[in-house]
């Protein structure tokens, strides 16, 4: 039995009559009489009576019939319509790791407009170091992650689809008395034997800063302190 056999029964006890049930179903009244009468043979049980050729009968075990016919319908629809909210997105769980960013970049501000248009999506948001939000990302525990760009070079380019949501720069800050600060630009070999505090290892930025500091100072590196 099909949840289009029960439909077909619906419709045949709504209209009492074979003929303009068939018609309403798109079928012939042979087919619909088929299908009834294979549904009266799995039930063992007779829905119908025909004994009156002008208005069909409803039998009692047809009564309880259609009343579980409606009833499973219903929720027939109501899951293929909550279904379909979860394909189009309009409704589920959204797990969202990000680096520490969301309130100096405004991106809270952002989350909570897409809370208020998508009322029904819950939203699990996790605020992670780069390396641990790397992992996440690579094991499939997250849907979408917000990191660093330097960071996404360890990500695979096929499995990830990648947006450019913010464009930042480095910012060298020291005191206003420091003997750099009335320089124009600074390289990095002006910060030789210079204490630099960066972001923590996994940051991406530590990373990034520690590899510059490398490639210039090979004798006399950085010291980089978190």
């Amino acid at each position: 039995m099909t949840i289009d056999d029960l439909k077909n029964f619906v419709v045949l006890y709504q209209t009492r009559n074979v003929s303009d049930a068939a018609v309403e179903l798109l079928m012939t009244q042979s087919a619909l009489s088929k299908r009834i009468h294979a549904m009266e043979n799995e039930l063992d049980a007779k829905l119908i009576s025909t004994k009156n050729k002008r208005h069909l009968t409803i039998t009692e075990s047809g009564e309880v019939f259609f009343r579980y016919a409606e009833t499973i319908l219903t929720q027939y629809d109501m899951l293929t319509n909550e279904l379909s909210e979860y394909r189009e997105l309009k409704k589920g769980t959204l797990n969202i790791g990000s680096i520490p960013v969301l309130s100096p970049y405004g991106i809270m501000d952002k989350l909570n407009r897409f809370m208020t248009d998508y009322p029904q999506i819950n939203i699990r948001l996790q605020e992670l170091e780069g390396n641990e939000l790397l992992e996440k990302l690579q094991t499939n525990q997250l849907d979408l992650g917000i990191l660093r760009s330097v960071q996404t070079s360890l990500l695979n380019k096929s499995q990830f689809h990648f947006i450019d949501i913010y464009r930042d720069e480095l910012k060298i800050i020291m005191a206003a008395n420091h003997p750099l600060a009335k320089k124009q630009k600074i390289a990095m070999k002006d910060l030789t034997n210079t204490d630099v505090v960066v972001l923590s290892p996994g940051s991406g930025i530590y990373e990034r800063v520690g590899k510059l500091s490398h490639q210039i100072f090979v004798s006399q590196p950085l010291i980089l302190k978190r």
